[in-house]
């Protein structure tokens, strides 16, 4: 038997699907590290979906996986490299602290409208499908 290793700067990505109930989406929070977690929410054939991770402040963060600037493009989300994400349209990169902040340019692109509690993140469902069409050309990753 013979195992291989590589070490290169890729990792396990982890990927959790939600969907809504009584007009909300529920995002357990309990298991989230800092490696990012990519959750997918499924609105007919298109899946939005967000970045959630642990900050180095313990913070819980989460952004919607597509660029501010670089949307519509197929390529306009970002994929973790350490204690980075970088976009994989322009290569930006920021701190995985930087996530669901405020700013212009290419950023993450920022989930406004959110509740998090201890172990949860709750979103409107109605509030997160009004950004269906950011999502239309989506080619990151979702398994």
């Amino acid at each position: 038997m013979f195992l291989l290793t590589g070490c290169g700067k890729s990792q396990e990505n982890k990927f959790v699907n939600v969907e809504a109930k009584e007009d909300k989406i529920v995002i357990d929070t309990k298991d989230i590290t800092n490696k990012v977690t990519f959750v997918n929410y499924k609105v007919d054939d298109t899946t939005i979906q967000f970045l959630v991770v642990k900050g180095s402040d313990g913070k819980i963060r989460i952004a919607f996986n597509t660029c501010n600037s670089c949307n519509p493009s197929p390529n306009a989300y970002y994929v973790q490299e350490g204690d980075y994400i970088v976009c994989q349209n322009c290569g930006n990169k920021f701190h995985i602290d930087e996530i669901g902040e405020k700013g212009i340019g290419c950023n993450p692109m920022v989930v406004e409208e959110k509740q998090i509690n201890d172990n949860s993140i709750i979103l409107d469902k109605n509030y997160v499908e009004s950004f269906k069409e950011k999502f239309k050309n989506f080619n990151g990753p979702t398994e």
